[in-house]
């Protein structure tokens, strides 16, 4: 779905400037009272939020409160050590700064603005400087109730943190068992050193000594007990290569449950020239009609369905994906399926064309279908269910997971409960499933050929949608001690189930979800659906859309198991893909040490590491169109005279500079995700182009002569898979930061399982470059297994074992040799490698 914060960029150009507001954000220990007077205001507010980094950046899930009616609205949280990012929210729509903010604290709030930011904890920028042989015991942090300070992982290892003021600590080992074991330098941040590691769990206590040559100090003071291991994340999900299928434009498998029927689609070759009017199909011409006007490329259907992703199984394969997240599959009437008509039911696009009795329309019998309820015991299953129930034995059996996307805030006009809303007012089953805001006249409340040219509008009933006031997106009603009220609570959680093991069998259903807008859920609700989600099937996996860091939704346990890790994407666009913007070296490993540690590491390690999405532009285009904002600026229809947006195709340089960012993408903490097609050579600006028909080389040649199956990037993306496949620290391993060189753009980092360690070295730069890179006193010899003279690429997808994946093999003889602890090696302009043990 479109993200908040896309959102947020359009709320704040609404606001209303008030020059007498007054607010503050004020910190006693841990805890944070952020206060907004809004007394002298012209229009008052109903509602004030205060969203954030601690949150998410949620509108809803933390409230103000106007206590005495005097509209002095104030809350107070409990935030960890760190700085925290905010903004006010009124009314839920308008976006707005704190007015008398701490201006050393605001950042950059990648959407043009400005966060405001509050610091809790000590101050590091009014510390001393550091002192020789002395340690300042006013800036050592470490909290063992805090997980990036102290978590036990679902394999038996503690990972443990400290950190100290900058320049300060000479290094720091950590006292388990009666054992001791060096903790790695990271990266500087904000004021601090960080000295990590992950080391066995042996023994019922630990401490920390930091050692400045004399000085030594033991954190903490006395040795504590291990902390108890958090959540019960799937094994499999740590060795997930995802693919993200939109699966409309993914493959047609079979042309007779193409749509094309409705005035709002029109069905157009799947080759077609995207840029041009298809004027045989009934588009009308000029550049007026693309996005607006008719509308083109809204209108645009092509047929993909479940019969194509079933097809393409044997294509995944050979490409190494072994794990697929498919975007909305349920009933619906848009191309997108976001606006779901049914939850119970495959859409009949996707599988076989069938209009049921119970018609999602609701124009047929009663609105709520002839046959079929809320009731579980009423749900029959569809030939469409049935074609989706096929495909995923068939997907398991070729060992793919398979995961869909759960729209559960919101659902689509034409859902047959809404539609019954409308039709009987405030006498529907219903009616307490919706946030309705005007029940209109009464006399409105009956049945329509054409209910929206009366409801959504003054004498209609109204509401709240995700889309805006009685919008297209109808939101369920929420409540505060269960999150969503009873009724759609109650719904959900019975097709959740239904879904994830179909008539009481979980072998056969799929394998976890991705959740749409999850920020705009209240917590109980995901709590209790936690609960449903791992006693149907225990190693189901749970993914959230949560752009920010999402600490709250994960770190207890008791919600998901990993998000769509965004701020990974984000970090990766400010380091590889900006130019006059970009990051260094030093900076992006901080950032990247900071994503390793802010969730337990087995959470870590399964978070859904992504580029680019089907909201957003596509990563190859952003290499064309650097220095944005992550997801900002990159809609044409939106941005065409402020802030041109070029659609033209990446050349050969910003090609390999993507290929770059894809090895940091593989060999980075966690599991590495795909959008549909970047692994064929597409590019484009944001929706809808971002959701162009996938280019299959046996359905070349395309209208458009610049379309094209780039096999030279399918096989790196390829030889990524396989190499992620065969070194186990490159899936389970944990992050060191060995070099960053900021002035030649280089940056070298290392993963470590144990005792088996792997090497990446990045040439972030436009020339070629010599590199020296410190290993491990045991891996003397080792291969670039990115090259193919010292690693061979084997593809056997032909073979009787139907799970079978690429592989690579190390070629005898070849490899680095290590001299004084280090290997010199050379690396092209924006070249890689990575290196471990024949």
């Amino acid at each position: 779905m479109i993200r908040a914060f896309r959102l947020l960029s359009v709320f704040v150009g609404l606001l209303v400037v008030v020059s007498t507001a007054r607010g503050e954000a004020v910190v006693e220990g841990n805890n944070v009272t952020f206060r907004l007077d809004c007394r002298e205001w012209n229009d008052k507010p109903n509602r004030v939020n205060v969203a954030g980094s601690f949150n998410g950046w949620s509108k809803d899930q933390t409230a103000l409160a106007d206590a005495d009616g005097d509209l002095v609205w104030e809350t107070t949280v409990k935030l960890e050590d760190g700085q925290h990012a905010y903004k006010f929210v009124i009314d839920g729509e308008r976006w707005i700064n704190d007015p008398q903010p701490d201006e050393q604290m605001n950042s950059d709030d990648g959407q043009g603005g400005t966060n405001n930011g509050v610091l809790v904890g000590p101050d590091i920028r009014k510390a001393e400087p550091p002192q020789a042989n002395a340690i300042n015991e006013s800036f050592v942090r470490h909290d063992p109730d805090d997980v990036r300070d102290a978590s036990v992982t679902d394999d038996g290892r503690l990972r443990l943190q400290v950190r100290a003021q900058a320049g300060d600590v000479g290094g720091a080992v950590a006292e388990v068992g009666g054992q001791e074991f060096v903790l790695s330098k990271m990266a500087a941040a904000g004021g601090y050193d960080s000295f990590a590691g992950l080391i066995p769990a042996d023994g019922g206590k630990y401490q920390i000594v930091l050692i400045d040559d004399a000085a030594k100090q033991k954190v903490p003071a006395e040795a504590t007990a291990l902390p108890a291991m958090r959540g019960d994340v799937p094994e499999w999900a740590k060795d997930a290569v995802w693919y993200q299928i939109f699966p409309e434009r993914f493959r047609n498998g079979e042309p007779a449950n193409d749509p094309g029927d409705a005035e709002f689609e029109t069905l157009v070759p799947w080759t077609i020239n995207w840029w041009q009017p298809q004027l045989e199909q009934g588009e009308v011409a000029g550049d007026e009609n693309f996005y607006r006007g008719h509308g083109n490329a809204w209108r645009r259907r092509f047929g993909g369905d479940i019969q194509g992703v079933r097809w393409a199984l044997p294509y995944l394969r050979k490409l190494g994906v072994n794990a697929i997240y498919l975007n909305p599959v349920f009933e619906a009437e848009s191309m997108h399926k976001y606006d779901t008509a049914d939850f119970r039911h495959i859409d009949d696009n996707f599988g076989k064309k069938e209009r049921r009795a119970d018609s999602i329309d609701g124009q047929n019998g009663d609105a709520t279908g002839s046959s079929e309820t809320d009731d579980p015991a009423t749900w029959k299953w569809t030939e469409s269910d049935r074609i989706f129930l096929e495909f995923l034995d068939d997907a398991h059996r070729q060992g793919f997971k398979v995961i869909i996307d759960g729209v559960f805030n919101h659902v689509g006009r034409a859902h047959p409960f809404f539609m019954d809303v409308l039709e009987k007012g405030k006498n529907s089953p219903y009616a307490e499933w919706f946030e309705i805001t005007d029940w209109g006249n009464e006399a409105n409340w009956r049945k329509m050929d054409k209910p929206f040219e009366i409801h959504g509008k003054p004498g209609g009933i109204q509401w709240r949608a995700w889309d805006g006031d009685s919008g297209h997106l109808p939101v369920f009603k929420k409540d505060a001690q269960l999150g969503l009220a009873r009724g759609p609570r109650e719904h959900i959680l019975a097709i959740t189930k239904r879904w994830l093991a179909p008539d009481g069998d979980a072998s056969r259903g799929i394998d976890g979800w991705r959740l749409d807008v999850a920020n705009d859920i209240p917590h109980p609700f995901w709590r209790d659906w936690h609960k449903l989600v791992k006693s149907t099937k225990p190693d189901a996996y749970i993914s959230g859309e949560i752009w920010s860091l999402a600490q709250p939704w994960i770190n207890d346990g008791d919600q998901f198991d990993a998000v769509m890790n965004y701020p990974f994407a984000m970090a990766a666009q400010n380091f590889f893909v900006n130019q006059q913007k970009q990051i260094k070296p030093s900076e992006f490993a901080a950032r990247l040490g900071e994503l390793q540690m802010v969730y337990p590491f087995q959470n870590a390690l399964v978070m859904q590491n992504l580029f680019d999405s089907h909201d957003t532009d596509r990563v190859a285009s952003m290499f064309v169109n650097p220095d944005r904002p992550y997801d900002g600026a990159n809609r044409p229809q939106d941005n065409a005279a402020n802030w041109p947006y070029s659609a033209q195709k990446p050349d050969d340089q910003q090609w390999q500079r993507l290929k770059q960012a894809a090895v940091c993408q593989f060999t980075f903490v966690g599991a590495p995700m795909i959008y549909y097609g970047t692994e064929a050579g597409m590019w484009s600006p944001d929706d809808p182009s971002n959701r162009q028909p996938m280019i299959w080389a046996d359905l070349m040649p395309y209208a458009d002569p610049q379309v094209s199956f780039k096999q030279d990037l399918f096989d790196h993306y390829q030889r990524l898979m396989a190499v992620r496949e065969q070194l186990k620290p490159l899936r389970h391993g944990f992050f060191v930061p060995l070099l960053t060189d900021d002035q030649n753009g280089l940056m070298v980092y290392q993963r470590s399982d144990g005792d088996e360690h792997v090497y990446v070295a990045l040439n972030r730069s436009d020339r070629e470059q010599e590199i020296e890179i410190p290993v491990a006193s045991d891996d003397a010899t080792m291969i670039d297994y990115l090259d193919p003279k010292q690693a061979v690429q084997q593809v056997d997808d032909q073979g009787d074992d139907a799970t079978a994946r690429p592989k690579v093999k190390a070629v005898e003889g070849e490899g680095y040799k290590a001299a004084n602890g280090k290997i010199r090696l050379h690396l092209p302009a924006y070249g890689s490698a990575i290196l471990a043990k024949p």
